[in-house]
């Protein structure tokens, strides 16, 4: 192996004493769905997005059905084909948020830089407490957290630990369900090096048949050659992956509220199974999209000073419109300003095929904010906030679907309980 694998060999690499966990929540939707529902555990479970809702595909399974060859996004029928007596349940995004919210908390007792990656994957770094000083400590931790989670979820997770975020992930991948792994460089040469390389973090399906044409199949075949040559076959990602494959992925791990990268807006959008036909449908339905919006604002600490909409008819023709608002997370501010454009930029006598509403410049809700001397409704403001956060933990706590804004009763149950509205776009 060429230099940089031998260093990383010798424990003398640039992630010496990083102390990196990757939690992976097993087959997530579906374990939810028979924490809801358990007398479903002794069956294959499927989670499919509705037929009629043009999204009949498998969203997640779990370990039974995964075992007789249901694979995520095919179709129902073929997953049906392949095993029989699937039980085919819809998806609850409001669950699934909730879910991982909780256990993004247990996360946060353990350090305080916690990186989500999607809803059911998480890093977690320990280097510097004072407490965990080597992979074995951090092994040790893995163990309480997958044990809390279980306790305190019934759902379980995977953990890998590592000194990188590329590695850590790889050994949450490797073994699963209800599972710690730990690599490092103890067992690089024994495990890791051996392990295709198509498995690897960022390593995708087009980047892994160009490597094989190579010859290049393991993480420890990348290890042998060298970073001009990876950089002359693929050039800047060739280097990066051989970095990686060699233990050097230096990416830290973000502390809560922290973004890796930047997020530009929060929105969600939804194709309705039946068209809206009037301006009372389009403002229920405006509502509980916004109120879906200020929800995932607040969880992820931010506040917006623009509402756009997107509105397409049945000609399929769609229309983007915003405007300024005043500093807001709150769903009732979001789904007024959302309207007005909605009246003043639409002919609303045409049906509505499909809309969506969309935050954007983002503010962090920790930062100060220079108060209007002249703004009459600010103390108004101010009870919202804490209105928003009485009802943000309730939610938390028994489910999206107990609060509803008030504006949206009467709105078809199929298209409020559509996936759309609990997950962003």
């Amino acid at each position: 192996m060429e230099r940089a694998a031998r260093e990383y060999v010798s424990g003398k690499g640039v992630n010496r004493g990083r102390i990196v966990l990757h939690s992976d929540l097993n087959n997530f939707f579906a374990s939810v769905e028979c924490k809801k529902r358990p007398e479903l555990q002794d069956f294959p479970v499927a989670v499919c997005g509705r037929r009629e809702d043009r999204h009949g595909i498998v969203l997640a399974k779990n370990e039974k059905a995964k075992k007789a060859g249901v694979k995520t996004a095919e179709a129902i029928w073929q997953a049906k084909k392949k095993c029989p007596h699937l039980v085919i349940v819809p998806p609850d995004y409001d669950e699934y948020v909730r879910y991982s919210a909780i256990v993004k908390n247990i996360y946060s007792c353990y350090s305080d830089r916690v990186e989500s990656f999607g809803m059911d994957e998480a890093w977690i770094e320990l280097t510097g407490d004072i407490r965990i000083n080597t992979l074995s400590d951090g092994e040790k931790v893995a163990h309480k957290i997958r044990n809390r989670i279980k306790e305190e979820t019934g759902l379980t997770v995977s953990i890998g630990v590592s000194d990188n975020k590329v590695f850590s992930k790889l050994a949450s991948d490797y073994k699963k369900p209800d599972a710690v792994t730990v690599f490092g460089p103890f067992n690089y040469e024994s495990i890791v090096s051996k392990i295709d390389i198509g498995e690897m973090l960022f390593v995708g399906r087009s980047a892994r048949s160009k490597l094989h044409l190579f010859g290049l199949n393991t993480i420890g075949d990348i290890s042998l050659t060298n970073e001009i040559f990876m950089k002359s076959i693929m050039g800047k990602n060739g280097m990066k992956i051989y970095h990686d494959a060699c233990g050097g992925n230096i990416s830290p791990v973000c502390r809560i509220g922290e973004r890796a990268t930047e997020t530009k807006s929060v929105g969600n959008s939804v194709t309705l199974p039946k068209d809206l036909e009037n301006i009372d449908q389009v403002k229920r339905m405006i509502h509980l999209l916004s109120d879906k919006v200020a929800w995932r604002l607040r969880n992820d600490g931010f506040a917006c000073r623009t509402v756009c909409i997107s509105v397409r008819d049945t000609s399929l023709v769609t229309t983007e419109k915003q405007c300024p608002v005043k500093r807001t997370s709150n769903s009732i501010e979001i789904a007024h300003a959302a309207i007005k454009l909605y009246e003043q930029s639409y002919d609303i006598t045409k049906p509505v095929r499909s809309m969506g509403v969309r935050c954007t410049c983002l503010v962090n809700t920790k930062e100060h904010v220079q108060l209007d001397l002249f703004d009459d409704k600010q103390e108004f403001r101010n009870k919202r906030e804490d209105i928003d956060a009485v009802i943000d933990k309730i939610r938390l706590k028994y489910g999206m679907k107990l609060i509803y804004p008030a504006a949206a009763m009467g709105t078809n149950t199929t298209l409020a309980n559509h996936p759309a509205f609990s997950h962003g776009v």
